[in-house]
């Protein structure tokens, strides 16, 4: 068979361009996982997976609403130390993971995760991160409660390893300090007034009453209305002493809408109805009352300072590039 030159040339053109192309391509997927975390990580990889797990939250709502404020809280929970997912794991070869820790009682709906996991697995297996998945996913719970929409940067890598002596101190408590609590989210490079518009998570779900009975028992904190001391020792009843901790009771962090993202949460402490002490603390506080006033007065103020913090949150020392792995199954490691 002859072949002209002016085919050859075509052909040898063809294939410059070919591979033109797909070292274009390479450099890109490269620089993205060189870069750490960036915008639409999974656009080649996985196009629709933002959209993905968005709707599946929705869904998951719908069924389940308080999936929304337990995608939120392990988010908090997870980027403690680094937002890989780690809080997620089960305890493995006789080592107890973060799940195991004091610091979280209370913490549910983890079941549901790995629902939203699923979805994103079918469509795209082995691609979408579990700390993408739950990072994306917090976002999405608080939009759907009436939040921001907050866009995210993805590409987190998930840990193997996970901790429960890691979770034991590095976590604050309700009772914390404002100095500890606005030293911790400091290192994160979250000021004092996001760090007031982040705790205005606490506008939803519901705190144990073992998270504030000391505000109660055995006498009231001077901080706190009477009338709502007396609403929170009708539902939490003084334990005997020495009894183990009741970890079931519980009383809404916002009576009036407490699956609602809103700024309630601000003004019930400027009515002296803060449920923990560092909700209390930051209403009294010189360094945190401006913004507790601030955000008790302007919703969207408060909204788009969540936001940024959140951001924030999401992108504290995460593994990207060859670090981690990506699970396929978030309560275990590959």
């Amino acid at each position: 068979m002859h072949v002209s030159s002016g085919e050859g040339t075509e052909t040898m053109d063809r294939l410059a361009a070919l591979l033109i192309a797909l070292f274009c391509l390479l450099a890109t997927v490269l620089k993205v996982e060189s870069e750490g975390l960036v915008y639409d990580y999974y656009a080649n990889s996985c196009p629709n997976a933002e959209k993905i797990i968005h709707d599946t939250v929705y869904k998951l709502y719908e069924k389940k609403g308080n999936i929304a404020t337990s995608l939120i809280r392990y988010v908090f929970h997870d980027c403690f130390d680094s937002c890989d997912a780690s809080v997620l794991l089960e305890s493995s070869k006789g080592v107890p993971a973060e799940k195991e820790s004091h610091s979280q009682v209370g913490m549910r709906n983890g079941k549901w995760i790995n629902n939203i996991k699923k979805a994103v697995e079918d469509s795209c297996p082995g691609v979408v991160s579990c700390a993408d998945v739950l990072a994306l996913g917090g976002a999405a719970g608080a939009q759907v409660l009436g939040g921001p929409a907050i866009k995210l940067k993805t590409g987190r890598k998930d840990s193997r390893v996970s901790l429960k002596s890691v979770a034991d101190t590095g976590i604050p408590t309700p009772q914390s300090n404002v100095s500890f609590v606005l030293d911790y989210f400091s290192k994160m490079g979250i000021n004092t007034e996001e760090t007031v518009a982040l705790l205005g998570a606490h506008t939803i779900g519901r705190a144990h009453c073992v998270s504030f009975e000391e505000r109660i028992y055995p006498t009231v904190d001077p901080k706190m209305d009477p009338v709502f001391a007396s609403m929170l020792k009708y539902r939490c009843p003084q334990q005997k002493t020495g009894a183990e901790p009741v970890h079931f009771t519980y009383f809404r962090n916002d009576e009036q809408s407490p699956m609602a993202f809103d700024n309630h949460y601000y003004v019930n402490l400027m009515a002296n109805q803060g449920l923990l002490h560092i909700d209390s603390e930051i209403a009294w506080d010189s360094r945190t009352k401006l913004f507790v006033v601030e955000y008790a007065k302007d919703n969207a103020l408060w909204h788009k300072n969540f936001a940024t913090a959140f951001t924030k949150l999401s992108e504290h020392n995460p593994l990207t590039g060859t670090q981690g792995e990506v699970r396929k199954h978030c309560s275990y490691t590959l």
